[in-house]
């Protein structure tokens, strides 16, 4: 390759240097992208297709896109792009030989076409629609592997071109893998092994809809922050639902005794090994596992959205590994093939020990090399002011935190409070909250807090986007112990956690997407409920505040979704235009195959 081409209005210094370290030899610059420029940058794309003779890279935004992320986007194969998130996030798009015509003649119908907000996007929908197949390389959060791009994705395309005809919109499609994942839910209560084998069916509709939905998201027809989440929430809520079903079917199964939750064909032979103990015997032990699956899916999902803001987008190195690291990571594709051979083999005991094991060394995996990745693009981090977009909203805190927050003035990093606290928390719950008598149940609550004196801090170093998942784990692991060892029905702190995780993760969308809150009055914040369910243990209604907090934050999710989310839906409108700037409308060419 000897043409590198970069719409920018002026093109990074490091960018040219890493293009000319992997053997490009020129760098032009083509223009910057928007108003008038625009068009004459993407003639200079036209014209530079014509006579190049080989491989062309076209590169978007004038900031440097990670080394390997370009070096993986060269040495991918055929017309392959970068989206970066679009815009001024930055991308690249590598034109194959044989696609520089096609190149060239969008180019030059996009130039005298209205001006694109994201001339990436506006490029790859003039070649999809031109018939060339684009493989798309996108950074996302909870990146998928094998599973999803060797099984679901070849179906989830099919499905995808058959929504995008007949103008079915993603959050269509999320709402029918939704509903999939409760069918599923509802057959693996079942005993029987056919109940099971039509679950996983279910389960498996599920997640290629939701592909199919996130394929037509990335087709460019709808646009908006809700797409976003609503993907995120249907797949939590499915996986969330199947991890509560099958707790609450290890009830049937010798109810009370160590083989609760070993069944399937090979489950009695486990019934005298440690499988059928870890967790503690009974129906108990089985609910105390689904409750750490639970903790650690959302932990880990959270980590992802404060790492990917904290690199500005760019810095989810795993969305670019071979697919052998990418399975490594545990993504949701090969979560659920965990789910269904060892729910048919062994039972919900042993699906979620090895949900547990596995998850443990796929988050050490990423969490690694997230560390080390955000010390290495640390320099990229977005300067960011205000507080609805920043690091800080990350963390869910009420209105007690940032008070305490506001004493110290942000001048306290954050980063070892929350890590001191979480420490006591986790040692005093592992001892048993039920041996702290009276007012000294509140000792766990009273070390989160002070996680509180750093949350006026910008949460601007390089391992700070570690305080929003970290303060979930201290909430979390408080809550479960608590209302374990208070008796507490299990069920009932199972569904009180998911309220909470998904919480914490609806206020990171938000904050996200530049809509977050500073202080969660009518969620109470992570300090609110640990300081609330505190005090009700104290005074012997553990139970009765676990059910009404649950029935509320359940109802304070459906009703603050419609009202945060879906009252903002003014900006999620089909964007295709009669001149094809986006080419969303032809689908012949769709064949974007999507590695998170």
């Amino acid at each position: 390759m000897t043409v590198a081409l970069v719409l920018a209005a002026e093109a990074d210094a490091g960018m040219c240097g890493q293009l000319a370290a992997l053997g490009v030899r020129r760098v032009d610059l083509a223009g910057s992208g928007y108003g008038g420029e625009y068009g004459s940058g993407l003639l200079t794309v036209a014209a530079a297709a014509r006579v190049a003779g080989e491989r062309v890279l076209i590169c978007v935004g004038a900031t440097p896109i990670p080394g390997d992320v370009l070096a993986r986007l060269l040495g991918a194969g055929g017309t392959t792009a970068f989206t970066g998130g679009g815009g001024s996030a930055g991308g690249a798009l590598v034109v194959d030989d044989p696609d520089l015509d096609t190149l060239a003649d969008a180019a030059e119908s996009l130039a005298t076409s209205p001006e694109a907000e994201d001339p990436l996007g506006a490029l790859l929908g003039e070649l999809a629609r031109r018939g060339v197949p684009t493989r798309v390389l996108d950074a996302g959060p909870d990146g998928e592997g094998a599973c999803a791009q060797v099984l679901a994705d070849p179906i989830a395309r099919d499905l995808a071109m058959w929504a995008l005809g007949r103008d079915l919109a993603p959050a269509a499609l999320y709402g029918i893998s939704l509903g999939f994942g409760l069918i599923a839910a509802v057959w693996l209560t079942l005993p029987t092994l056919s109940g099971k084998a039509i679950g996983i069916v279910a389960l498996a509709g599920s997640f290629v809809v939701s592909r199919a939905g996130a394929l037509v998201a990335a087709a460019g027809r709808w646009t908006g922050p809700v797409l976003e989440w609503l993907g995120a929430a249907a797949a939590l809520l499915t996986e969330f639902a199947v991890y509560g079903v099958l707790a609450f079917s290890a009830h049937t199964v010798v109810a009370g005794s160590a083989g609760a939750g070993l069944d399937g064909i090979a489950g009695n032979a486990l019934r005298n090994t440690f499988a059928a103990t870890w967790g503690g015997p009974g129906s108990i032990g089985v609910w105390r596992l689904a409750i750490a699956a639970m903790g650690m899916l959302g932990i880990r999902r959270l980590a992802d959205l404060c790492y990917d803001h904290a690199v500005g987008g760019h810095g989810l190195r795993r969305s670019m590994m071979r697919r052998i690291e990418q399975t490594i990571t545990l993504p949701t594709g090969e979560r659920y093939v965990i789910i269904a051979v060892t729910v048919v083999f062994f039972g919900a005991r042993v699906t979620f020990l090895a949900l547990l094991c596995l998850g443990a060394l796929a988050m050490t995996y990423v969490l690694v090399g997230s560390v080390l990745g955000a010390g290495a693009v640390g320099q990229l981090k977005p300067q960011e002011s205000g507080g609805i977009g920043d690091l800080a909203a990350y963390r869910n805190d009420g209105k007690l935190a940032r008070w305490i927050g506001g004493v110290v003035q942000g001048r306290l990093p954050p980063l070892l409070p929350v890590l001191v606290g979480l420490m006591v928390t986790c040692t005093l719950s592992a001892l048993g909250l039920a041996n702290l008598p009276g007012i000294l149940v509140l000792t766990p609550v009273e070390s989160m807090l002070l996680a509180a004196l750093g949350s006026c801090h910008p949460h601007d170093g390089q391992r700070d986007w570690l305080v929003p998942p970290l303060l979930l784990a201290g909430e979390f692991v408080f809550l479960a112990a608590l209302g374990l060892s208070h008796n507490v029905p299990p069920v009932a702190v199972f569904i009180l956690l998911g309220a909470i995780v998904l919480r914490h993760i609806d206020v990171a969308f938000r904050a996200r997407h530049w809509t977050g809150i500073s202080a969660d009055r009518i969620g109470f914040g992570w300090d609110g409920r640990m300081l609330l369910f505190g005090f009700s243990a104290m005074v012997g209604e553990a139970p009765l505040a676990y059910f009404a907090l649950s029935g509320y934050l359940w109802l304070l999710f459906g009703w603050d979704f419609l009202g945060g989310w879906l009252g903002d839906t003014q900006g999620i409108q089909d964007t295709q235009s009669s001149q094809g700037t986006q080419g969303a409308g032809d689908i012949d060419g769709l064949d974007l195959i999507m590695e998170e």
